[in-house]
């Protein structure tokens, strides 16, 4: 029983597989991503496999110290794959949102295999729009779904700031709101739980770009931007419809009288020309 236990300890330590949680990696449209295979240095009875999607196409390999780099059937990595041939590690550059998707790693010789999983998100560079009327209260609701406890949470109005909203628990308990020209003094709403943040009575001064920035000290900083547009205030859709009724019908009301005072002009013509017509014939 002995012999047969130090086997299995055998077989699973050496020649077992090695698999590796699965990383999240969060890219900007455009920017490169890197994939990682920790090593320093790989040796030359390693080989090294990469694939895009779950057994999907192999689409970079090591072997024998020859770097190969291949491609989907419809060409979507097409000059954008860089494999390093020391460390295995895979690099995506100009990024697109159909790079999006599970990517396996497997490194294998002749006594010790080891898989890993990477989850790679491209988000879309142009700003979601958002659009309100002055007056309204506008939410910006993000997709950021693994925020951790101690993550820090920033909203920054302009590409560069300021801050104005902020949820930092390693420094306070309770959300802080930041404006130092005053300019949305009581009309922000923070979501201690989700982090999304919500504007009331929003001014045309509002408009413009909203940045968010998720960061802590296990995890990469993800971003979100929202452009949000303020229309003058006006009538309701509501309002609008009854008016363009009530117009209407004024139109048909109108011109139904005009019908009725021709019809009515034109009978009394006939009746006149009639008239004249009998005198003229009793004279004759």
């Amino acid at each position: 029983m002995y012999l047969n236990l130090l086997f299995l300890i055998f077989v699973n330590g050496v020649f077992g597989v090695e698999t590796v949680d699965m990383k999240t990696l969060e890219v900007m449209e455009g920017d490169p991503v890197m994939l990682e295979t920790c090593l320093t240095n790989i040796q030359k009875d390693d080989e090294i496999e990469w694939k895009f999607g779950p057994n999907g196409p192999v689409i970079a390999k090591i072997k024998a110290n020859n770097a190969l780099l291949y491609d989907t059937d419809d060409m979507m990595f097409k000059d954008r794959l860089n494999l390093d041939a020391q460390t295995g590690d895979l690099t995506i550059r100009n990024t697109r949102i159909k790079h999006s998707g599970i990517y396996e790693l497997k490194i294998f010789n002749g006594t010790h295999n080891v898989q890993k999983t990477f989850r790679v998100i491209v988000i879309d560079a142009i700003p979601k729009k958002v659009s309100v009327t002055e007056g309204d209260s506008v939410p910006l609701v993000h997709d950021i779904t693994d925020i951790e406890k101690y993550d820090v949470i920033q909203w920054m109005f302009g590409a560069e700031g300021p801050v104005i909203a902020e949820i930092n628990k390693q420094k306070s308990k309770i959300p802080s709101y930041n404006g130092a020209d005053g300019t949305f003094s009581g009309r922000l709403l923070l979501d201690v739980q989700s982090g999304s943040l919500t504007i009331t009575e929003i001014t045309s001064s509002d408009a413009g770009l909203y940045k968010l920035k998720v960061y802590g000290t296990n995890r990469d900083a993800k971003e979100r931007k929202f452009r949000v547009t303020v229309s003058a205030a006006g009538l309701s859709t509501g309002v609008i419809v009854v008016i363009s009724v009530v117009v209407v019908i004024g139109l048909v009301c109108v011109a139904a009288v005009i019908v009725y005072r021709c019809n009515t002009s034109n009978r009394h013509n006939d009746a006149s020309y009639k008239k004249g017509n009998e005198e003229t014939a009793l004279k004759q």
